[in-house]
């Protein structure tokens, strides 16, 4: 898992898009344990902001879908959050066999769950963290303090190898630049996994390029980033169109397509791309 590849590889990790959200509630300790139990590589999970500043795991701002409570998650403490409980994707409330049912996760007790599969051998399991921005101007959401939050609470586990097997993944636009991460965070990458920044067709940016990384300035500045960095390109909305991307010969950091389905839950996505060139690069592939 923590291998690089050879320049000429192609390597596909498989990452259940939320855990296993096709059997449990999406982002919840059930689906994050059946994913690793099942030997999927990594899990991409989605960490917010409660209104007190707990970081907890929703793809979700408004809390309908995912639960039995209501309203927008950032106007809810943590306590109110926890009196909902998680719906599976049909809708229904989960239960599991024992009676209980699943409850929002906070990150703190995701990366617990981790800890126990992180193993000496190389083939560890790893959380992709997608780190998510404020959705409307009454949410005060800044992704770079919530990343800072999620380093922070990393810190406090004291497991270096726990760290290695978490990374982070942000939209170009949120991450700002190469300067703010280092100014603004404590990100290191000798001792995190690793940072993945997100770009997609409709960004402007990649617009007003034609499609060419050359002519893409968001791309240039974080390919010379002075640490390794896995680059996502979302494919579903343009297809063979991104080929030029996917083909940069001069990337130094790395590319990782990225393939989505429209199919519930919308943007999970069904399938890995290539990559090429090192370090190791991150696919959100849901198996």
């Amino acid at each position: 898992m923590f291998k690089l590849p050879e320049p000429d590889d192609d390597l596909v990790i498989l990452s259940a898009h939320r855990g296993s959200w096709e059997i449990y509630p999406e982002n919840s300790a059930y689906a994050l344990q059946d994913a690793w139990n099942s030997q999927i590589e990594s899990v991409e999970v989605d960490a917010r902001f409660t209104a007190d500043k707990e970081v907890v795991l929703s793809h979700d701002y408004r809390i309908e879908r995912e639960s039995t409570g209501s309203g927008l998650l950032y106007n809810q403490d943590f306590s109110q959050l926890r009196q909902a409980d998680l719906r599976d994707r049909h809708g229904r409330v989960f239960t599991d066999p024992h009676g209980r049912k699943a409850k929002f996760l906070t990150f703190s007790a995701a990366l617990d769950l981790l800890a126990q599969y992180v193993s000496d051998d190389g083939r560890g399991y790893v959380m992709i963290v997608d780190v998510k921005a404020a959705v409307d101007d009454q949410d005060p959401t800044d992704p770079i303090e919530l990343m800072q939050h999620c380093l922070d609470i990393l810190a406090t586990k004291a497991n270096a190898k726990l760290s290695k097997a978490v990374v982070f993944k942000l939209k170009a636009k949120d991450a700002v630049d190469v300067g703010t991460i280092l100014n603004r965070t404590t990100y290191d990458p000798g001792l995190i996994g690793g940072l993945i920044i997100v770009e997609n067709p409709d960004d402007q940016n990649v617009k007003d390029s034609s499609y060419d990384p050359h002519e893409d300035s968001i791309y240039d500045q974080w390919n010379v980033a002075p640490f390794s960095i896995q680059f996502e390109m979302n494919q579903f909305y343009k297809g063979d169109g991104l080929q030029a991307y996917f083909d940069y010969i001069d990337q130094k950091q790395g590319f990782a397509t990225y393939h989505e389905s429209n199919y519930y839950p919308e943007g999970v996505a069904n399938s890995a791309g290539k990559c090429c060139g090192n370090p190791p690069v991150f696919s959100g592939a849901l198996q």
